[in-house]
């Protein structure tokens, strides 16, 4: 059963990593996302060391039997301590989340020492991969060993599934909640191979033994550790996923504005913002699509500003009567008109036609209020959709990189 399931949990832990890495690449200085990553990490890590074929390789080129054992475990009490460290820092002020950091680490490396000496006080006499608990349960070092394992590990995903259940119902964020609850169902899980091994070590002090019940410890080991790796990710897809679509958006808004600020280039190339200047180490930087989409916002900013002297409140009054009998209103009616009066003034800015000072008006469009980034790209894009639909060249290749 352990090498039927493990390899499943491995593949769970090794791409749960992966999903993180990015992350903790990208904020260095977050300590919940260093130690989410070290959870995925160190279980990956106890999967792969508890693995038959690992098992005897590790044997064989470290010279000590069954050192996979500590190995594995410590990676658990370790991952068990990281995940403290997670939820202390989500749900106390940093101040308060780095003392008791400390202390859980503290707990964890304090367990592994231990298990290590008393792993040396046994007399391992040959490689057991398969039941190795069964083989050495009447060993007393081995049921000191066991003991202290089972009660960190126990005392680990109690308070595990008790601060998730808690932090869960603090959560505003609905993916952090479902996440945290997942992980404590995953920790309640792992409680019947906690349950298991304390029986070994009281089977083992009458010389009986729980041999039937190694696939259902072994089977509520793994099936707890995955479902707490899936709760543990769940918030990080959802943020991934968000990222992703805000990525599209920023993208599908940068083209969806090209129709728009071509009118204005067309009539005004000095919009263009110059980047021949920046320097070439800052050059990647520029064509990212976030700071293309700002760039071409502002251009068309610009290109308004270059044709507001020539915007006449007679095109602005003739649009809104000819849109609001096509039955447009509110937004959509702004917008349309907004277009009208780009259109109407750069034709007036090439014939050199001014209105008068008493004619002049404002687009339409100007107090819409646009309080998140990308509201105002939404706004462009309103106007931009009511312009005609005519071919228009770009005056040079567009390239923009992620």
């Amino acid at each position: 059963m352990k090498d039927l399931l493990h390899p499943i949990s491995l593949v769970v832990a090794t791409l749960g990593f992966l999903c993180l890495l990015r992350d903790v690449l990208t904020r260095r200085r977050d300590p919940a996302s260093t130690a989410l990553a070290a959870v995925f990490l160190l279980s990956g890590l106890s999967f792969l060391f508890s693995i038959t074929p690992m098992w005897n390789y590790l044997d064989h080129v470290l010279g000590t039997v069954n050192l996979s054992v500590p190995l594995a475990q410590g990676c658990v009490v370790a991952l068990l301590a990281c995940q403290q460290v997670v939820l202390t820092y989500w749900g106390s002020p940093p101040e308060v989340a780095r003392q008791q950091s400390r202390r859980w680490l503290g707990a964890g490396l304090a367990v592994i020492a231990g298990l290590l000496v008393l792993f040396a006080l046994l007399t391992p006499s040959a490689p057991h991969p398969i039941n190795f608990t069964l083989y050495y349960a009447h060993d007393d070092w081995y049921a000191a060993y066991l003991t202290l394992y089972v009660m960190a590990y126990t005392v680990g995903e109690l308070f595990l599934a008790r601060a998730c259940w808690r932090l869960a119902r603090r959560s505003t964020r609905g993916s952090v909640r479902l996440g945290l609850r997942i992980v404590a169902l995953g920790a309640t899980v792992t409680l019947g191979y906690s349950a298991v091994r304390i029986g070994d070590v009281i089977a083992g002090a009458f010389d009986t033994s729980l041999a039937e019940w190694e696939d259902f410890a072994w089977t509520c080991g793994d099936v707890g550790a995955m479902l707490t790796l899936i709760g543990w990710l769940v918030p990080t897809i959802s943020d991934q996923a968000q990222s992703v679509q805000y990525r599209i958006k920023q993208y599908r808004s940068y083209y969806g504005l090209r129709p728009l600020w071509l009118v204005f280039y067309s009539e005004a190339p000095e919009i263009e913002l110059p980047i021949d200047r920046v320097d070439p180490a800052q050059r990647r930087r520029f064509r990212r699509i976030s700071i293309r989409l700002y760039r071409r916002a502002v251009e068309i900013r610009d290109g308004r500003f270059v044709i507001r002297q020539y915007l006449d409140a007679a095109v602005r009054e003739a649009s809104e009567a000819h849109h609001r009998a096509r039955g447009l209103h509110d937004q959509e009616l702004s917008a349309a008109v907004t277009a009208d009066q780009i259109l109407a003034g750069i034709a007036a800015r090439a014939e050199g036609a001014r209105p008068a000072p008493d004619q002049l008006t404002e687009f339409a469009d100007s107090e819409r209020q646009t309080s998140r980034p990308m509201d105002d790209i939404d706004a462009l894009l309103d106007v931009a959709r009511h312009l005609p639909h005519q071919p228009a060249r770009a005056p040079h290749l567009e390239r923009v990189s992620g």
